[in-house]
């Protein structure tokens, strides 16, 4: 059987693992330990907007991973008048980032359908330390022929120079038959449109797009994805 695309380029956070999950349970952690008065619930907002933020300006190249890890604390503490280290309160976040994954609903069911027909990637904006962990808790690494993580090539997505390192692993396939599938249209669905792949935005947020990146596909669910974009029957025997 034929197949449309040759390979599958994913995403790692909010697209095949619930990084939202896994973060929750680690800032609440840290602010219980900080403060078991404060109301976690209500900073976590805050603190997500930062991250955010920060991890745009690692995208853009302003900043370098190892900034990016003190300061979007520095900058959240700042804002909701907390003293603490920067450093010690990323180091306790991560060990739950890092041990604690959550999968996305059928992201396994999937991925053992795919593998076999398709040949697959991760690739992830994620910090090394953190991606492998994660990955090999959830046994996830045999389902890849390569796991791309930007600080390991000293690049990011957007930038060509990440998309291109993985077309050169891949051995510069056609670039039709290349799929991308990703939750951030900045990174994700922009990178891959520039290089020529097709994009899916994964809408883990289930929000409007209200920028000028277009995808190529949108789904709101791995099972979507698999139907709608693959047009394969996920519980096919």
């Amino acid at each position: 059987m034929s197949y449309k695309y040759q390979w599958l380029l994913f995403d790692l956070d909010n697209t095949l693992l619930d990084f939202n999950a896994s973060s929750k349970i680690g800032f609440k952690s840290l602010i219980e330990k900080i403060n078991p008065k404060l109301d976690w619930e209500s900073l976590y907002p805050i603190y997500r907007d930062y991250n955010h933020q920060v991890w745009d300006e690692r995208e853009a190249g302003l900043i370098s991973h190892n900034d990016l890890k003190t300061k979007r604390w520095r900058l959240f503490f700042d804002h909701a008048d907390i003293e603490f280290d920067p450093s010690l309160a990323n180091d306790h976040y991560f060990y739950y980032i890092k041990n604690k994954p959550f999968l996305i609903e059928g992201a396994i069911d999937l991925l053992r359908r795919l593998k076999g027909d398709y040949r697959m990637m991760i690739i992830t904006n994620g910090l090394s330390e953190v991606q492998w962990n994660r990955l090999r808790i959830m046994k996830m690494e045999s389902y890849f022929e390569h796991i791309i993580i930007s600080d390991e090539i000293n690049a990011t997505k957007p930038e060509f120079a990440f998309f291109d390192h993985c077309d050169k692993l891949m051995v510069s396939p056609d670039k039709s038959e290349v799929l991308v599938i990703g939750d951030t249209l900045k990174s994700d669905i922009k990178g891959a449109n520039d290089f020529g792949y097709i994009s899916c935005w994964y809408n883990y947020y289930q929000t409007e797009n209200d920028s000028d990146i277009e995808p190529d596909y949108t789904v709101q669910s791995l099972a979507d994805l698999a139907r709608d974009v693959l047009e394969i029957n996920l519980f096919q025997d």
